[in-house]
């Protein structure tokens, strides 16, 4: 499900040829999923899973020295974590881009596919947040900003980055996001 959807869009994808894929019938399919939108979400769910381990398995690595845990970055790494691609062990755009971006656009196509994929969007957003609120109650965030806002802005530069990729722009060297990130990092710091 997830290479077919991310291949043709959740518009285009069918349950016949995702069945066929994984060498299922469409009623096998039926008897875990009951249409389309509710395998759409299970597919978005365990690619976003599956990227986040792996993102949060490179930056523990060791493979980049800039890359250190320490209390004032934690939540600056715990967010990159989060990110849809890993420009550091991906190569090109990754179908959780692509899985991302559809689950957007459908939301915004189709109020069905909204009702159902909105939990998962807002389980994205929340997790995003609660980095974030837990950065703010620490002290490493200026509490007077909204966790919420700040959580829809970090998770638009990934979904920007996404789109850019896609449509075909290379991509900028992702170390030099670092660089990006620490400064972003002391502007939202609490101010003395």
């Amino acid at each position: 499900a997830i290479s077919e959807i991310a291949e043709r869009g959740y518009e285009k994808a069918r349950l016949v040829d995702i069945a066929a894929k994984a060498d299922l019938t469409v009623g096998s399919v039926y008897t875990w999923y009951k249409n389309k939108t509710e395998l759409f979400n299970a597919a978005i769910e365990y690619a976003l899973t599956e990227q986040q381990k792996k993102n949060l398995a490179y930056l523990s690595s060791g493979a980049d020295e800039r890359i250190e845990i320490k209390p004032d970055a934690h939540w600056a790494i715990l967010i990159a974590a989060l990110a849809p691609r890993n420009a550091a062990v991906d190569s090109g755009a990754t179908d959780t881009q692509r899985l991302l971006l559809e689950a957007l656009m459908a939301s915004w196509r189709n109020e069905d596919a909204q009702n159902q994929l909105q939990p998962q969007i807002a389980a994205i957003v929340a997790q995003y947040e609660e980095i974030l609120q837990g950065a703010m109650d620490s002290g490493y965030i200026d509490s007077a900003l909204d966790a919420k806002i700040l959580a829809r802005l970090f998770l638009a530069f990934p979904i920007g980055l996404s789109l850019l990729t896609l449509s075909g722009l290379p991509d900028p060297k992702m170390e030099n996001m670092l660089v990006f990130w620490e400064r972003f990092a002391e502007v939202i710091k609490p101010r003395q």
